[in-house]
């Protein structure tokens, strides 16, 4: 029908109506035909979203799609979708309430025209926003009223609809009415007028899924939130949903109301495995069995609990497991399934699996002691970084977005790496396992695309493809070291929008796997040791490399991403001492490339040893410092806002100089600062227009003799912070701007705050005795009977205000 319509509007405007005369009757059936293919096309799509229900849980498959031996049996969405509760910072409830109810109940509210849903993975976003979508859809479709009256669901898939480039909504949703049209065969140039935005007076809710799958810097982030506040009417309303690492803070959300999806009570996850019986004929798990054998504290996450269900019989009574091993347990299992049921009815595919283990046991990818299964995880595992790869060069290189790796473009990765050019039909079928392995979907006329599932499924098997080279690096000799890399290369393993380092550093600092010895899981001593000097070399390695036949220039340099991640390896490492640095350059010589490629980079350095470096005016923001000695470290002018520089465990800035550093929202407990200089340093949560960031916390932080000339501490948190040295030689706080600050219990005693402004601090049990206050603002300051003044200071006047009690609302904001 939508075929036939736009034959006859091509056949129209070829026709007489194409003389001056009939171009005003033309131009009006243009539109008239215009508008009716627009609304056909929704209604179209409508009628495909009211089914959502009955797709599989699993990359929205339809049951015709899915293979019958795909190891994992078909599992609908209204089957098995258990909704979790959720809450808001304002919620009256720790339990929060159904999460579709909440969120319906924001959007009926007159000015919440946007709600950011968040959760860690796994917690059931995707399944929270195909469920809405499903329910809008089928409410549209059924209404009675005008169509204007009911809502029209937009869903937008952020890792395949959004454009590279700063974000569109019109272009954003063209690609997404694009590609569901294409799932059902009807082809559309974006262009097409029937992919227009909705009407200003339809009610839309555009569902925007998965923006932590997409690659954001702090200037797209910012333009894509002020762009949708832009496109949000009281008609035309958004759900974005997220993983926390990929949003801004709630500050900078500027009263968007986020809701927070929360993990699954028991009678939820009892729920579940009802759900879970019913659909294996009454067979399958209790909660009780689930608790007895010591993953409860995992079952709260529905993927882990369906991995728990999935795996079942493999779980020892009274034994927990981490996640790393819980997914290579349901990974080996869908392998191993595969490759008995391809002995029983697809023996090419059993003759391919073998043959592609001898292959990779010949080039020593794998032990000899290793099976088929292994060989097909370690591809998959290949595979997976692969596609990791590809979609990476798409996010931060500003190319066009690309689709999932194709049939063709494994075929040529295997026949590269494996050396399989002379076997076709062992090639063939090697894929075909492969790709029954991965779920294909495989649609008629278009190549086959890798459906991981969900997209930890992806991050663990990428994690496990490291793991392995990472095993292999440590084993080998310095001289094979490239070639072993060779395919890390070109992609970058930290994000702090997925788990695939959290899931290396599970699987390098684990316990190997007893059912599963050649999983690579767990390092021996000598091993990690040859491990760190491998992390250590890369780290502090200057050396280029080049893709072959492209242009030898700092922007092509493939080794950048490499030493980010060897720093975060080597010091996450079990028993690392830290990462060191001999020449005071060797971080500024590796951010260079991040810098010319307008990339943040992603230091994670715990117990680093940076003595001396150059680090000033560089952007350093989610820096990880815990435990780190950062002696001497010279930081001018850098940037380390927002996220945590340290955590609980304290860095150590004896000396190092901060003058002009921006330290919003460091996490800074505990740390030393003794004899640091930060003159004008920026530790306050700032006022800008689009972002309001948290200040510092510097809780229990040693400030003796530091330099805080001039430095900016509005809110900070310096609670039992010192700022006192032995012969009351205190730190410098001449015209340092503490309004607000929490200087609960801190030590002042010496300290000189000749023209400091303390408007509004809260000094309950702070020690100014022997201080310098010379022209300073107390006024609205809050102390106790326990604060300690100047000898003969007089506080007449100067608008302090006695109070027995710390201001338990004041109290509450600073936390």
């Amino acid at each position: 029908m939508f075929r036939l319509i736009r034959g006859v509007h091509k056949i129209g405007a070829g026709s007489a109506l194409s003389t001056s005369e009939g171009q005003p009757l033309q131009e009006y059936l243009q539109r008239l035909s215009s508008d009716y293919l627009g609304r056909l096309l929704r209604e179209l799509l409508l009628k495909d979203m009211a089914t959502w229900g009955e797709r599989h849980i699993f990359g929205n498959v339809e049951r015709r799609n899915w293979r019958a031996d795909s190891g994992i049996p078909f599992l609908s969405l209204t089957q098995l979708y258990v909704e979790p509760n959720a809450w808001t910072t304002s919620a009256s409830s720790e339990d929060g309430e159904p999460v579709i109810k909440l969120i319906e109940s924001l959007l009926k509210e007159p000015k919440k025209h946007v709600v950011v849903v968040k959760a860690d993975f796994g917690m059931g976003k995707s399944l929270t926003a195909r469920s809405l979508a499903q329910r809008w859809a089928q409410q549209f479709l059924t209404g009675r009223e005008t169509s204007s009256e009911h809502i029209l669901p937009v869903f937008i898939r952020c890792a395949e609809d959004l454009p590279s480039d700063d974000f569109d909504l019109e272009k954003a949703v063209r690609r997404a009415w694009k590609r569901q049209a294409g799932d059902l065969d009807v082809g559309l140039k974006t262009s097409d007028t029937s992919l227009a935005l909705p009407e200003k007076d339809q009610r839309t809710v555009f569902l925007i899924d998965g923006l932590d799958e997409v690659i954001l810097d702090e200037r797209r982030l910012k333009v894509f939130f002020e762009h949708i506040r832009d496109q949000a009417t009281p008609n035309h309303r958004f759900i974005l949903l997220s993983r926390p690492g990929a949003l801004p803070s709630e500050q900078d959300l500027k009263n968007i109301p986020v809701v927070e999806i929360l993990p699954w009570r028991e009678e939820q996850i009892d729920k579940w495995l009802r759900n879970w019986r019913q659909a294996h004929e009454g067979q399958g798990l209790s909660f009780q069995e689930v608790k007895a054998r010591g993953l409860d504290s995992l079952a709260g996450t529905p993927i882990l609990l369906f991995m728990i269900a999935q795996t079942w019989s493999r779980h020892t009574q009274g034994e927990g497991t981490s996640q790393a091993a819980l997914y290579e347990e349901f990974f080996w299992q869908i392998a191993k399934g595969k490759h008995d049921d391809a002995r029983e009815h697809h023996q090419n595919i059993a003759e391919s699996s073998e043959k592609l283990l001898k292959q990779l046991t010949k080039q020593k990818l794998l032990d000899e002691s290793a099976s088929e299964p292994d060989a097909m995880l370690w591809l998959m595992g290949r595979v997976a970084w692969e596609a990791t790869k590809r979609q990476q060069r798409s996010k931060y290189f500003d190319q066009e977005a690309l689709e999932e790796l194709t049939e063709r473009e494994i075929e040529n990765l295997i026949e590269d790496e494996l050396g399989l050019r002379s076997a076709p039909d062992t090639l063939k079928a090697i894929q075909g396992g492969l790709l029954l392995s991965m779920q294909a979907h495989l649609r008629a006329g278009r190549a086959s695309r890798l459906l991981f599932g969900h997209k930890t499924f992806r991050e663990y098997l990428a994690a496990r493809y490291w793991a392995d080279r990472l095993k292999a690096l440590a084993q080998a000799r310095e001289k094979e070291w490239k070639k072993i890399e060779e395919p890390l290369l070109d992609g970058r393993l930290l994000s702090r929008e997925d788990r695939t380092f959290e899931f290396l550093m599970e699987m390098l600092n684990g316990e190997p796997l007893t059912q599963h010895p050649n999983a690579p899981f767990g390092l021996a001593k000598e091993y990690q040791r040859e491990l760190l000097a491998w992390a250590q070399d890369r780290f502090e390695s200057e050396e280029h490399r080049y893709p072959a036949r492209r242009p030898e220039a700092l922007r092509e340099d493939r080794m950048p991403w490499l030493r980010e991640g060897a720093l975060a390896i080597g010091s996450c490492l079990h028993g690392s001492p830290g990462m060191q640095v001999k020449d005071s350059l060797t971080v500024r010589a590796m951010l260079a490339w991040f810098w010319l490629m307008r990339v943040g980079p992603i230091l994670i350095a715990p117990k680093a040893r940076w003595e001396g470096s150059v680090l000033s005016e560089l952007s350093l923001r989610g820096a990880n410092f815990r435990e780190a000695d950062l002696r001497g470290v010279l930081f001018t002018g850098a940037n380390l806002m927002r996220r945590r520089v340290g955590s609980a465990e304290p860095c150590d800035f004896t000396k190092a100089q901060l003058d002009r550093a921006r330290l919003f929202g460091a996490m800074c407990t505990g740390s030393l600062f003794v004899g640091a200089s930060l003159k004008n340093a920026l530790l306050d949560r700032g006022d800008f227009e689009f972002a309001q960031f948290s200040s510092a916390c510097l809780r229990n932080a040693s400030l003796e003799r530091a330099n805080l000339r001039r430095a900016v501490l509005h809110e900070a948190d310096l609670t039992d912070a010192v700022l006192t040295f032995a012969k009351l030689d205190g730190a410098d706080l001449r015209d340092a701007k503490l309004r607000s600050a929490n200087l609960l219990n801190a030590s002042l005693k010496g300290a000189v705050l000749d023209g400091a402004s303390l408007e509004g601090a809260l000094l309950h049990g702070a020690n100014l005795s022997e201080a310098l206050l010379h022209g300073a603002n107390l006024k609205g300051a809050i102390y106790d009977k326990s604060t300690q003044w100047p000898y003969g200071f007089n506080l007449t006047d100067t608008g302090a205000i006695l109070a027995d009690e710390p201001d338990t609302d004041v109290l509450a904001v600073l936390s």
